[in-house]
């Protein structure tokens, strides 16, 4: 069992290094297709709390012409 453990070890490290190479050979890098994706969510986000604010607003005055009868 003792001459297993080594090799075990031996294994893992390759394995490890393995893909450590192949991460780093293979990753994408950052171009302005990925830089695009965040300001898609940025406007979508900005668009729904536009309709937000302004459902807020014709609500709050619906409500005080609906008190003010």
């Amino acid at each position: 069992m003792s001459q297993t453990r080594p090799k075990v070890i031996l294994q893992a490290h390759a394995t490890r290094s393995l893909i450590a190479l192949a991460l780093l050979l293979h990753a994408r890098d950052r171009g302005p297709r990925d830089m695009r994706k965040p300001m898609n969510t940025l406007l979508a986000s900005l668009v729904v709390a536009v309709v937000i604010v302004v459902a807020v607003a014709v609500g709050g005055r619906v409500g005080a012409m609906i008190g003010h009868q």
